[in-house]
């Protein structure tokens, strides 16, 4: 067995892949699935409200390129929060990440399997027990994306590419026909549950969009650097545009009363209501394709990629999240550990409910990244106080600073209120306390325990 040292990972992801990486990492089932839940509180102003997650999301990805092409690495913002914040955060702002990403593998795993469920009920073919083939679905495919990780990023990236463009496509097509069927009425009552409903709205936007900066992770297998910080650019231009024109689209055919809260595809209600069953059975295959390129260079790509990174730089991680495969130059360990855990979590949430299961892992993994992104966006605006010069010279910078920074801090500060806002509202005051404090508890639990991971 070749040692973690000996062998590193592959050079492969040109601009085309990471730009799909990220996308694909971007639109995923919150696009189809959570976004159910956010017409049913905010109703035509989810518009708004995802919007509004759309652009801040764009100013939070926009403010960390100038970190991805100053020192590219395979752990994100951990070598950076490390240098420039402290080596403790640094450990906190990758491994918060990782941690949502693998969230990500039971909620985007849940929601991937009932696609497949719905496949054969929208075609009117009764497969019998639906949580029995919902979980039996998700690890089926889960599986699957792993295999093809470990197989090599070429092969997972290609695969990702073909996935994304396919989506894409779908999914401007699908913009461009509903906007011809778009009842005016159904935009009225535009915030039927008020500011509440309209808040609620805003965290399901951000988990909806959410997902570009794993490309961050992506630099030792970037030819070219500079790409990452221009993907991370186009990337978040191309998922405000689509998804704002699809959602206005959607909700102008769909009345928001009409919205089945979880597990139904709302542009698949949509499609069923303006053609019939043929086309929301294609808008469910893109409801499953969202799902699976998240998975496949989301969830089984990233965090294996940082327990690679920590455990040959520092960090008292076993010796195996650092062994790259001799031939498929992937860090196949890590990469099984993810798919294990992903299991776990598909069937706890099948054993605690498949919605909320779906809804808690969902909020969970919002939080993770909003630590992971404040972490990282302080990184970012202490490189430029302590590396002007060297700042002035990379080929690439970040636009408009520092207002960027700044409404990528708003951003998040608005992202987290309204989701504890949501819970105690939707949920109640017990809910949101009893969430919020075992949200702190666990940051905080990683945050001193950074300090024994650490090697002396």
């Amino acid at each position: 067995m070749s040692t973690p040292r000996e062998v590193g990972l592959k050079r492969a992801l040109g601009f085309w892949w990471l730009y799909t990486l990220a996308v694909g990492a971007v639109v995923g089932d919150g696009i189809f699935t959570f976004t159910g839940y956010a017409v049913a509180s905010a109703g035509p102003s989810v518009i708004i409200a995802y919007l509004i997650a759309g652009v801040t999301q764009m100013f939070l990805m926009i403010s960390f390129g100038e970190l991805a092409v100053w020192r590219p690495t395979a752990g994100g913002p951990e070598p950076w929060v490390k240098e420039l914040v402290s080596k403790r955060l640094g450990f906190l702002s990758s491994i918060a990440f990782s941690i949502g990403w693998i969230i990500a593998g039971g909620s985007v795993g849940l929601a991937i399997g009932t696609y497949m469920y719905n496949f054969f009920a929208y075609s009117g073919i009764e497969i019998g027990d639906r949580v029995l083939w919902v979980t039996a679905f998700s690890i089926i495919l889960v599986t699957i994306f792993a295999v093809l990780n470990i197989l090599g990023v070429a092969i997972a990236a290609g695969t990702q590419f073909v996935l994304t463009m396919l989506l894409i496509g779908l999914m401007v097509v699908y913009a461009a026909n509903a906007s011809l069927y778009i009842n005016p009425a159904n935009y009225e009552p535009f915030a039927p549950h008020g500011i509440s409903g309209f808040l609620g709205a805003i965290p399901i936007g951000v988990y909806a969009y959410m997902g570009a900066s794993t490309v961050l992770f992506a630099g030792e297998e970037a030819k070219r650097p500079v790409d990452i910080a221009r993907v991370l650019f186009w990337s978040s231009l191309t998922f405000v545009i689509l998804y704002t024109w699809a959602l206005a689209a959607c909700v102008g055919t769909l009345s928001w009363e009409e919205v089945t809260v979880f597990y139904e595809a709302i542009y698949a209600q949509s499609a069923m209501k303006i053609w019939g069953p043929v086309a929301a059975i294609v808008m469910n295959f893109g409801a499953w394709l969202a799902a699976a390129t998240c998975l496949l260079m989301g969830t089984m790509y990233q965090p294996a990629r940082d327990f690679y990174n920590l455990a040959r730089t520092g960090y008292r991680l076993p010796r195996w999240f650092g062994y790259v495969h001799p031939k498929f130059r992937t860090p196949t360990y890590g990469i099984i550990f993810v798919w294990l855990v992903s299991v776990f979590l598909i069937l706890l949430g099948t054993f605690v409910g498949h919605t909320l299961g779906y809804l808690l892992l969902g909020y969970e993994l919002v939080w993770a990244w909003c630590v992971s992104w404040f972490l990282t966006l302080i990184a970012a605006i202490k490189f430029r106080r302590k590396y002007t010069e060297e700042a002035k010279k990379l080929p690439w910078k970040v636009p408009l600073w520092p207002i960027t920074p700044a409404l990528a801090v708003v951003g998040i500060a608005l992202t987290v209120f309204a989701m504890f806002y949501d819970l105690a509202v939707s949920y109640g005051a017990d809910i949101a306390a009893i969430t919020g404090v075992i949200s702190i508890a666990w940051v905080l639990l990683l945050g001193f325990g950074a300090k024994y991971l650490e090697k002396k």
